[in-house]
């Protein structure tokens, strides 16, 4: 009887669990999109066509585990990716 609620427990947790975005070749485009169209109008005017799948994967996971920061916060986060990258000073 314990393995059962325990299989049932993990099957209905797991899928709670957020994962990272792998942005592939072919899907990276189509990420960059969405992080541009979920992103802060503050942080549209920065280069996101020049970031590489990973950058973008980043920032991916930054606005999907936001929690409702405050604009500030989350502009800095993003501005962070891009630094790393080497593509804003």
């Amino acid at each position: 009887m314990r393995s059962i609620i325990l299989t049932l427990t993990l099957a209905l947790a797991l899928p709670l669990i957020p994962t990272t975005a792998d942005a592939t070749a072919h899907s990276c485009n189509q990420l960059r999109q969405t992080i541009f169209n979920q992103a802060p109008p503050n942080t549209r005017t920065l280069p996101y066509g020049a970031l590489n799948c990973h950058g973008v994967s980043q920032i991916h996971l930054i606005l999907v585990t936001n929690n409702h920061q405050n604009q500030g916060r989350l502009t800095a986060q993003i501005e962070a990716v891009f630094r790393s990258q080497g593509l804003i000073r």
